[in-house]
């Protein structure tokens, strides 16, 4: 582990209501399950990493709390106790300001950095001085005033991924769903990323951030809690330095690290 965090959340308080919970969830496709009676609760202002092999179910669970797939059965509920599970996608992302960042791209490769954030934000706003605001923000606290006019689909990996997130932080989501954010790109900049992250809970207290990877050491690095996704469920939540050592999570992921 090469300590990216300096600090990690230790607990909560018992009054503490999750920020996000999935209940007893399961879905299946064409008949076979991918997910099985899934239990997870996440806590505010943490940030969680999900470890599973691939085809595991992250991205299925991932399209879940987005509300992009149904459930077969069980119940996701958002600050606390307010059941999502039944609401369209763009009304549970608007209420619960839930962003999310796919593996793939989604970016607009055609039009160049500042345009991206900019398209973002005049969904969101129609205050011309704000969205100047937010686009001036965001390239530089990003590190992306020197690529300010370069096409997307011309950027290097790592600038894509910066640009993603960055569009993803417009709206001040609460919770924050980063899918395979380290996929393909080199070490030097999965570093990068990771600082970005960690710097996003500090700069950001309420933001709660769920991100998936099935590198393990890139997860541990950056997480408070790390939750292991094996046989469709949540097997194992625990810090890092506990999670290696849990023999569960060793038999079904870690393996003798």
């Amino acid at each position: 582990m090469s300590k990216v965090k300096k600090f990690r959340i230790i607990s909560y308080k018992s009054s503490a209501k999750p920020a996000l919970k999935m209940k007893n969830i399961s879905k299946s496709f064409d008949g076979v399950p991918v997910l099985q009676n899934l239990n997870l609760n996440i806590f505010p202002g943490s940030i969680n990493g999900l470890l599973g092999e691939n085809g595991s179910g992250k991205t299925t669970l991932f399209n879940l709390i987005l509300g992009t797939l149904k459930a077969n059965k069980g119940e996701i509920f958002a600050k606390g106790n307010t059941l999502i599970s039944s609401m369209p996608i763009h009304e549970r992302c608007k209420k619960f300001k839930i962003s999310y960042v796919p593996q793939k791209t989604s970016l607009f490769l055609g039009l160049s950095c500042v345009e991206n954030i900019r398209a973002i934000c005049q969904l969101m706003t129609g205050d011309s001085r704000k969205i100047d605001e937010t686009c001036d923000r965001l390239l530089t606290e990003f590190s992306l005033l020197d690529v300010t006019n370069i096409k997307a689909n011309d950027l290097s990996g790592g600038q894509k991924k910066k640009l993603s997130i960055a569009r993803a932080l417009i709206g001040e989501p609460s919770i924050m769903l980063l899918d395979e954010i380290f996929s393909a790109l080199s070490p030097k900049v999965i570093e990068n990323i990771k600082n970005i992250i960690v710097n996003l809970q500090t700069s950001r207290k309420s933001l709660t951030i769920l991100i998936s990877d099935h590198i393990y050491s890139h997860i541990l690095d950056i997480s408070d809690i790390v939750h292991i996704l094996s046989d469709g469920e949540i097997i194992k939540s625990k810090k890092p330095g506990d999670i290696i050592k849990d023999p569960d999570a060793m038999k079904a992921y870690f393996g003798n690290i």
